[in-house]
């Protein structure tokens, strides 16, 4: 095989992984927009994500999920306090309560350079209304992905395609740019899923403390029985 015959064949290979990492930008940006189809409205008051795109698109994800609802009558404030066990018992951890006259907030007690679930429940008892807002922060877990597993493999691993290419000066630039974008494609698609987990688990958490308030409204406007 001549030299020309090397450079044509290297030339192909980094046609065909530039077609490659297009074909996978376009099914990521298709995925998206079926996802945020997917994010739906939970009765007229109630929203599911941030509502759009998040504030860095690149990112993949939204860096704040956030649930809320808000429920005709009030929740009995006595029993408010009953809302954090149930919070307890679906996230499996104690986390931090502050219960005060007409309200409750319940944070995780995760360590804050850790990566979370960030998860914070907030539900309030005013003017004949129940609030509900549950979010989660994912700001940490986007940071250590693209800080570490991004800067890993996209700095420290660079001199792959530097390497790889020596014979052919010309083509570094382009195999560089190739393994940059491959390496924040497949990190983008690591945190894409994380937050669909972590997304996953505040639905989780949200439904339930939406069926347990809904129950217990319900139950405080039945008339007794035998009342006209």
């Amino acid at each position: 095989m001549t030299y020309r015959d090397d450079r044509d064949a290297d030339r192909a290979r980094i046609e065909a992984l530039e077609a490659e990492l297009a074909a996978a930008q376009r099914k990521i940006e298709e995925l998206e927009g079926k996802r945020s189809l997917a994010l739906a409205a939970i009765g007229k008051t109630s929203l599911i994500g941030t509502g759009g795109r998040p504030k860095a698109p690149w990112y993949g994800a939204p860096l704040r999920l956030e649930l809320a609802h808000i429920f005709d009558g009030e929740y009995p404030r006595d029993e408010l306090e009953t809302l954090i066990d149930l919070i307890r018992g679906i996230t499996r951890e104690p986390g931090r309560a502050e219960l005060l006259k007409s309200s409750i907030t319940w944070s995780a007690g995760t360590n804050p350079k850790a990566t979370g679930p960030f998860t914070v429940v907030t539900v309030s008892v005013r003017d004949r209304r129940t609030s509900l807002l549950v979010t989660d922060s994912l700001g940490q877990l986007a940071g250590g992905l693209y800080g570490g597993l991004g800067g890993g493999l996209g700095g420290g691993a660079i001199m792959v395609p530097i390497i790889a290419f020596l014979s052919m000066p010309a083509l570094i630039p382009v195999a560089v740019g190739t393994w940059l974008g491959g390496v924040f494609l497949g990190t983008r698609a690591i945190f894409k899923r994380a937050a669909r987990r972590r997304q996953d688990a505040l639905e989780h958490l949200f439904t339930a403390l939406v069926e347990e308030i809904s129950r217990r409204l319900a139950k405080a406007t039945e008339k007794p029985q035998g009342e006209p």
